[in-house]
């Protein structure tokens, strides 16, 4: 990450060294007065002090930015602060606005609008970066509403104390509200925000709420905030796939869904740890609704819980056709119960392989509506987490989780390295063979640097879809865009790494592209049940999703 942090500081400096510097209060007395005379690549550099103003890029692609830009010294953002008075969202994008803007090193604060209390996107993609983001209000999105056909980008955010209080259906995402909209978060902390509602219609997202939106979570942490109306404390996500990646999730409430809810979502987990979070009724880490297919890899899950009367599933609670898959996961010390099936509406279904469940296949609470998939390489046994320390969910010299994951035996694309940053195949065990461990830690692996210093993650450059429908049977969809001509590979795995099935091989054109897979191998005979894996590769950008096929 250190290379890319460099990049753009060089790139904001180069710019900076190159436009026209409009200083506030020296040349214009107010940011608004800095923004009305710039021109495109323009720089309206803002001295320390507290601005009470509503700001509007109105389409310019500029920066704004706090002595931050010039120094990195981090005082100026608490220095230099945005008030919006309690009479509209504090900052305002909202004319067509690309990566070209730039909002960096201020306190935004004091907002108070329908859409968007600390900062309003809308058809626009800034570049949110070095800000803290706090005390701010509104019915949709309290900290940042990102309405739509926004991506905006936060780098090194701080989204603190924020709020939304709604009435008919409103009250959405305290810290973040995303509809129609795929922001990407980097090394963002998400804390004390807060989502209610008069009304049972509102009132979910305490930290993030998406909606019809695919948010790219790296790197983030989503803690103590609560949506007491509705549901989900941390996460709440309807018709939306966010992919989560190094992310903790950690002393969230909610009615339903602590850590994480879901209705109608697929949201995609990779080196997560969901802690400590609680619901009123269902799912104290992730509450899972009407056809929601989580996939989890590589996630810890401990200490959540649903201490209401009617309640269940303090790990995860399924209800209407929910089908979430595990993989390489750690489940233990969840109250009352790590899995819980609600024994009303439709029937659901986990799927499970190369994970610490504790109570096992057993513990499973089905209430006879619907089945459990317990694949190869499970087991109960206590994790031995550290339990101490900056890292307390890591594990000991003789946890049962350490080199039990899934093999790797082809090379098949696991995670490159773990929650903190570590090589994550590793020979923990010492009986040379490195397989990647269960949990969101690789236990004794040193730091993870590739050629560059750099990890490659996934970019605007190619974006591989989850397919759809998933689970399925036998058919699936997958969809993936190339942001330029290049030559494609796109194989299937099972869950041993072994190739099954080649759908590309093929130099193709820049744009969005589709192919179908119809649950059959190379040689055309029709695979069994179980969890695979899709890998595209091209260059030197590959990137591995997970499916599960239920005959």
């Amino acid at each position: 990450m250190k290379t890319i942090y460099f990049i753009l500081v060089f790139f904001l400096l180069s710019t900076f060294l190159y436009s026209t510097i409009i200083n506030v209060p020296a040349d214009q007395p107010t940011i608004q007065e800095g923004i009305n005379v710039a021109v495109d690549a323009d720089t309206v550099l803002v001295q320390p002090g507290t601005y009470v103003e509503n700001i509007n890029y109105n389409g310019k692609l500029i920066t704004v930015a706090s002595l931050f830009l010039t120094t990195q010294d981090t005082t100026y953002i608490s220095q230099t602060v945005i008030d919006g008075d309690s009479i509209n969202s504090v900052v305002t994008f909202e004319s067509g606005e690309n990566s070209s803007t730039l909002l960096t090193g201020f306190t935004i604060t004091n907002g108070n609008a329908f859409d968007g209390g600390g900062i309003y996107c809308n058809n626009s993609s800034p570049g949110l970066d070095n800000l803290t983001i706090a005390g701010n209000s509104a019915d949709y999105g309290g900290g940042i509403s990102c309405g739509y056909n926004s991506s905006p980008s936060l780098v090194n955010v701080i989204i603190v104390g924020n709020y939304v209080v709604g009435g008919f259906a409103s009250g959405y995402g305290g810290g973040i509200y995303c509809s129609g909209s795929n922001p990407i978060l980097q090394n963002v902390t998400i804390s004390d925000n807060s989502a209610e509602s008069t009304d049972s219609y509102g009132g979910f997202g305490g930290g993030i709420s998406c909606s019809g939106s695919n948010p790219i979570l790296q790197n983030v942490t989503i803690i103590g905030n609560s949506a007491i109306s509705r549901g989900g404390g941390g996460i709440s996500c309807w018709d939306s796939s966010p992919s989560l990646m190094n992310v903790t999730i950690t002393g969230n409430h909610a009615l339903n869904g602590g850590g994480i809810y879901c209705d109608d979502s697929s949201p995609s987990l990779e080196n997560v740890i969901i802690t400590a979070n609680s619901a009123n009724n269902f799912g104290g880490g992730i509450h899972c609704f009407s056809n929601s297919n989580p996939i989890l890899l590589n996630v810890t899950i401990t200490g959540n819980s649903t201490p209401g009367y009617y309640s269940g599933g303090g790990g995860i609670a399924c209800l209407d056709n929910s089908s979430p898959s595990l993989t390489n996961c750690i489940m233990w010390n969840d109250s009352p119960e790590e899995i819980y099936f609600y024994e009303y509406y439709s029937p659901n279904t986990i799927t499970i392989a190369y994970s610490d469940i504790q109570g096992g296949e057993a513990g499973i609470v089905t209430n006879n509506n619907g089945i459990v998939n317990w694949l190869e390489g499970n087991i109960d046994e206590n994790p031995l987490f550290v339990g101490t320390g900056e890292n307390p969910y890591s594990l000991l010299e003789d946890s049962p989780c350490i080199d039990t994951g899934i093999p790797d035996t082809t090379g098949l694309n696991l995670p490159p390295y773990d929650i903190i940053g570590n090589l994550r195949i590793w020979d923990g065990d010492g009986n040379g063979s490195a397989i990647i461990d269960m949990g969101a830690y690789e236990y004794g692996a040193p730091p993870y640097v590739d050629i560059d210093d750099n990890v490659i993650i996934q970019t605007t450059e190619v974006f591989l879809h989850q397919n759809y429908p998933n689970p399925f049977n036998p058919i699936t969809t997958i969809i993936y865009s190339l942001k330029k001509n290049a030559r494609v590979t796109l194989i299937i795995y099972n869950i041993k790494g072994q190739k099954v099935k080649q759908l590309v091989s093929d130099q193709l054109l820049a744009g969005k592209h589709s192919v179908i897979w119809n649950g059959k191998d190379d040689y055309g005979k029709s695979v069994s049940s179980g969890i695979y894996f899709y890998k595209l590769k091209t260059g030197t950008y590959e990137k591995t999703k997970r499916m599960v096929l239920l005959k």
